[in-house]
């Protein structure tokens, strides 16, 4: 059953007349007075403690705003925190895993890392502070989340012990698949519901001359590397956790990747993608999509469809249609592609901090609703406001695009459901769909559309996400580790060989990768996985979590006169 809960948005740039921000805030909120440990901020003697943070860099900032150590945003932490200094440790978002660990190991690691990388190998190096009852007990506002959704508990805990601090989000597109309606119509050809259907489907976009201009210049379907996980999912797997339980146990699933390689092959031997498909890391198959060149478009970011590649889209084909479908169930259950949303790890505390009480007293800090909102829209109508329906709008673009939205690293760490807080206006005011068909502009309404429908594939009962649940996997200690690295790499190598060798069958490519991770060690890391799952599987994140958290998408009566669905 589906259960409402205060709404939040997830990240997603928009260039046009509708503008979003990362989370939920407060309708009429004034600028947050001094709270919890805070409540003193203002008064130097209150002040206690120095703690380093780091940011990322995005290379977006204007100069006329200063750097991203030092600016609007940055002051106003500084000014309004319950510390005497919070310094900003920028690292390039690009190179930000990198930077990250050579900052560990020159022993200058920000005191608070909040960042969306891969945290395990930080907890596996012993980089991690173990979050203590006792440090939670200080940290009451964020508490109050963890004690509210048990999924989060579940997340932010590793071999028994939490290391994390997280946010938990409302159930969103991220993998996501469009395709072309007016060559189904075309073509008199149905949304496809099986495997089968989908490969069908692709090869008429292939060969029956779809877009009518009498050339055979058209693809079936993407396959990228986005893609190709998108179509893993549809097999029960993901990237890079290979792993699902059958028949009680974690296992490594050779059978499900067999048969993507199988299927995967089979479009590739049939000519429905382009042959340039290995090269690609999405910007070719996303430049041919947005060019009229393919039907059926998977990738494995949302932001490869946002507003402004649906802009681009549109201005290309005028008369194109896009909507999306569920994934087809195969033989091992219905999924989806990877959500965002749910339960997410967003900081650790750095283990050498000199300071911990500092650190936890600004997470604390971050955590109070106000807080979290005006670091997240900044003060009341100047950047953001809410309608009358609750909904976030922009107040003035050009204004953002100089004082603003550079500033969304700074609430990696919030209270991203007000937990705590009140609220007036309905669970699902700020979800993006609502945004998009409020507009004036009727292409921003028929993405929002678009947008709708994918809401309702991500939040269908019943549809798993085959990594999400995966990101309470236990850390590994340095020799599995090595394995794993090792081995897996060995796995993938083979995989895409199968897929650019006509002559090699999936059979013998799943046979020689067995054999590699068998070489590697990857046994061992099997066993280890295992061991931990039957040990642990009562407090680890599980597909049942997400149910829990998903909502059935609705418009508000002023999006809904714009939609075009019936």
């Amino acid at each position: 059953m589906n259960k409402s809960f205060q709404a939040i948005a997830v990240g997603l740039t928009l260039v046009m007349s509708v503008s979003i921000g990362l989370a939920g805030c407060s309708s009429k909120q004034d600028e947050p007075k001094k709270v919890g440990s805070a409540s003193n901020a203002n008064d130097p003697k209150a002040k206690k403690g120095k703690i380093t943070v780091m940011v990322y860099d995005r290379g977006t900032i204007p100069s006329s705003e200063g750097t991203y150590e030092n600016n609007r945003w940055t002051k106003w932490i500084q000014e309004n925190s319950p510390l005497e200094e919070v310094k900003f440790i920028v690292v390039p978002r690009t190179e930000a895993t990198q930077r990250m660990n050579m900052l560990f190991a020159s022993g200058e690691g920000p005191d608070v890392v909040s960042s969306y990388e891969e945290v395990l190998p930080f907890i596996s190096k012993g980089q991690a502070l173990e979050i203590t009852d006792d440090l939670l007990a200080k940290m009451p506002n964020y508490k109050m989340i963890l004690d509210k959704y048990p999924a989060l508990r579940k997340l932010t805990t590793v071999n028994g012990k939490i290391y994390t601090i997280g946010t938990v989000t409302n159930v969103a597109p991220n993998h996501a698949v469009v395709i072309r309606t007016d060559w189904l119509e075309k073509l008199n050809l149905q949304m496809p519901k099986t495997p089968e259907e989908l490969f069908a489907v692709a090869k008429a976009f292939t060969e029956q001359d779809p877009d009518g201009n009498g050339k055979n210049d058209t693809y079936g379907i993407s396959l990228s590397t986005d893609a190709q996980r998108w179509l893993s999912h549809m097999f029960g797997f993901a990237n890079p956790e290979k792993y699902a339980v059958v028949d009680g146990k974690l296992t490594f699933v050779w059978d499900r990747m067999q048969d993507w390689l199988k299927y995967s092959k089979q479009l590739v031997d049939a000519k429905l993608v382009d042959p340039d498909f290995l090269l690609d890391k999405g910007d070719k198959s996303l430049a041919d999509f947005t060019n009229g060149k393919i039907g059926i478009f998977a990738t494995g970011k949302f932001s490869s469809i946002n507003s402004p590649t649906f802009a681009n889209f549109k201005k290309n084909n005028p008369n194109g249609k896009l909507d999306t479908f569920e994934m087809p169930a195969t033989k091992y259950g219905s999924f989806t592609g990877y959500i965002n949303g749910g339960p997410g790890n967003a900081a650790f505390i750095n283990a050498s901090t000199k300071d911990v009480d500092a650190a936890v007293r600004y997470i604390n800090w971050l955590n109070d609703p106000k807080v979290s909102d005006y670091l997240t829209y900044g003060p009341d109508g100047v950047y953001k406001k809410r309608d009358a329906e609750g909904t976030v709008v922009v107040v003035d673009p050009e204004k953002n695009k100089v004082e603003y939205d550079y500033a969304s690293d700074y609430s990696i760490i919030r209270n991203a459901l007000g937990t705590g807080g009140s609220t007036n206006y309905a669970p699902l005011a700020n979800e993006y769909y609502n945004q998009y068909l409020k507009s004036n502009d009727p292409v921003l309404q028929e993405f929002g559309d678009l947008f709708f429908r994918m809401a309702q594939v991500v939040n269908k009962p019943g549809a798993i996400d085959p990594r999400k649940w995966q990101q309470s996997m236990p850390a590994l200690s340095s020799d599995n580790f090595l394995k794993k690295t090792n081995g897996g790499k060995a796995v993938d190598d083979l995989l895409l060989k199968a897929l650019a060798t006509p002559s090699m069958t999936a059979e013998k490519a799943i046979a020689d990768a067995k054999d590699a991770w068998k070489k590697a060690g990857g046994e061992d890391v099997d066993a280890f996985y295992n061991d931990y799952y039957q040990k642990n599987k009562a407090t680890m994140l599980s597909p049942e979590d997400f149910e829990k958290l998903k909502l059935t998408p609705e418009l508000l009566p002023s999006a809904k006169k714009n939609s075009k669905i019936k």
